[in-house]
Parts: structure tokens; C-alpha cells; sequence
């Protein structure tokens, strides 16, 4: 049976081995609801209009049973019922563990994520974030006057079953984001960050308005994994489209000097798809060459 989770049954939280190695059938879904903090503190969901973020799994019969009997993993208010997950590659009704509106006494969390209401309570001194879009091009940080908050890279992150598409649009074109899929393979940079930095990064990357979500993923340096490294993915996912010429450089020349060749030269054949003329590439291509010549 498939199960949609919330709290703290999802990965890496405090709850998530009861699951008993469930098969992950997505790690960035959601749910329509209303996720809510209870009296006596734990992440709880009811009926409403907004998104509740969380992950989908399939787990045996009996276990979502044993959950039921947990009142101290699941809030004593829920009960079992069915909610539609939409995640990247379709929607699936799944099992979730839900309470009646006038049951949902607590604090309404308002990014409707309960791994980003834990993150902005603890706020430490130092956060990981992955970059897969402009994030990755220090000359952009320059000329905001952040670099100095930037200067701690780790290098090149790898993140499994993800993808970058150009699916925030506006007015100009596609801007970068996280689709996940089954199989594909995304690398970035990732840095080690103060909480300036984050609070630029939610400014940014438009948090308030409702551009990104920010979100965590499992990233691999140089062959270790980092749990729950910070990035920001799309709320409204758009048809993929051709980003602007500015934009596609500051991909290609942030990306550089970290991503393997094989993923650079990915980057470039997926401008070629959307539809940007190769000698534009090219001349692209020979700015970076240029910039990595002479970084002053």
C-alpha cells in the first residue's frame, strides 16, 4: 500500500525507521491540506486549500496498522484516510494520516513543510546548500555584493534521481529547477553558509511570494553523502522553457570549474533542445574559457 508521510516518518527524521525500509516512490510530493503543529507538538494535517509537503512510500498492509496504534508517532486526532499525492511524475492516492478540522487545535506551520519549520526554528550557525541554477556563478553573487557569504565551496554535489529543467517561467524565459526522476543524475556546487547568506537565499530565490519552496535533499562530495542539503525547488511547475541568453551563462560558467565534463556538455545540449542556436553556445562557451583564462 502506498503511504503519504509528513512528519516525523519522513527520511532522516526521528520516527522514519519504523516505516521498515519502505520502497520510495517519491521525496518531493504533496498533498492539499493544511499541515498544523498541535498542542502537544507534533506535525499534524487537515483539509484545506494549501500544500502540505512530504514523501510517498510503499509499505505492507500491516504496517500503516502499527502506525495507527502509535499515538506517540502519530498525533492522537488522526485517523486513516485517503488523500491524492501529486509528485513529479503523476498522482497516486496514498494513506495519510489526517485529523477533522476541529480536531487540528495547534499553530498553522505556513510553508506547509515540516523539515522547513524544524530548519528556521534550530537556524544554525552553518547550512549546506546545493546550487544547480545561477547559484553556482560567483560573478552574480559579486554584483549583488554577497560573494563573501560564498566562499566556503565544497565543490561539486551529486544528487541521485533528480533533473534540472528551466520550469519557473517568466516573462523573459525558464528559470532552474528540480523535477525528480527515477534514474537521472543532477550535479551543483554546494557551499557552506551562514545565516545571512539563507536569509538572502530565501529573499532571492522569492520564498514569500511563492516562486521556490525550499526543500533538502541527500547530496554526494566526492563520495560522501550529506543528509538534507538546503536547495530550492519550483511551487508551480511550468512546460519547460529556453531561458534567456544571460541566464544560460551564468549556468554554464558557474557551473565550470566543479560539474564533470559529461554533465557540462549536458547543460549544453539541453539549451540546444529548447531551442538556442548552437553558435550563441558557442560563443557562451568561449566567455567562460575566457573567465577561467583570466578569473581577475
Amino acid at each position: 500500500m502506498l503511504i503519504f508521510v509528513y512528519g516525523n516518518l519522513r527520511k532522516h527524521e526521528r520516527h522514519h525507521s519504523l516505516l521498515q525500509n519502505p520502497r520510495t516512490i517519491s521525496l518531493q510530493a504533496y498533498v492539499e491540506g493544511v499541515l498544523i503543529e498541535s498542542l502537544d507538538g507534533q506535525p499534524v494535517m487537515t483539509a484545506g486549500n494549501e500544500k502540505v509537503y512530504g514523501e510517498l512510500y510503499e509499505v505492507d498492509r500491516s504496517m500503516i496498522d502499527q502506525l495507527e496504534r502509535m499515538k506517540e508517532v502519530i498525533s492522537a486526532k488522526a485517523i486513516q484516510t485517503e488523500a491524492t499525492v501529486v509528485t513529479d511524475h503523476g498522482s497516486h492516492v496514498a494513506t495519510v494520516f489526517a485529523a477533522a478540522s476541529e480536531d487540528a487545535q495547534g499553530s498553522v506551520i505556513p510553508s506547509g513543510d515540516w523539515k522547513v519549520k524544524t530548519f528556521l526554528e534550530n537556524r544554525p550557525s552553518e547550512t549546506l546548500y546545493f546550487a544547480y541554477g545561477s547559484c553556482m556563478d560567483q560573478e552574480r553573487f559579486k554584483k549583488a555584493g554577497v560573494h563573501i557569504h560564498f566562499q566556503d565551496c565544497l565543490g561539486a554535489g551529486i544528487v541521485q534521481d533528480f533533473r534540472m529543467d528551466y520550469s519557473f517561467v517568466v516573462d523573459d524565459g525558464g528559470r532552474g529547477d528540480i523535477t525528480e526522476v527515477l534514474g537521472e543524475v543532477m550535479e551543483g556546487v554546494v557551499y557552506r553558509v551562514n545565516q545571512e547568506a539563507v536569509d538572502y537565499l530565501f529573499e532571492r530565490e522569492g520564498v514569500l511570494p511563492g516562486w521556490y519552496r525550499p526543500a533538502f535533499l541527500d547530496v554526494t562530495i566526492d563520495g560522501r553523502v550529506y543528509k538534507d542539503v538546503l536547495t530550492f525547488i519550483v511551487k508551480r511547475k511550468s512546460p519547460e522553457t529556453m531561458p534567456p541568453e544571460q541566464y544560460a551563462l551564468e549556468i554554464l560558467r558557474g557551473s565550470h570549474p566543479y560539474v564533470s565534463e559529461e554533465y557540462h556538455r549536458k547543460l549544453q545540449d539541453q539549451l540546444l533542445r529548447l531551442g538556442m542556436d548552437e553558435e550563441r553556445i558557442r560563443a557562451m562557451l568561449h566567455q567562460v574559457d575566457a573567465l577561467n583564462r583570466d578569473p581577475a
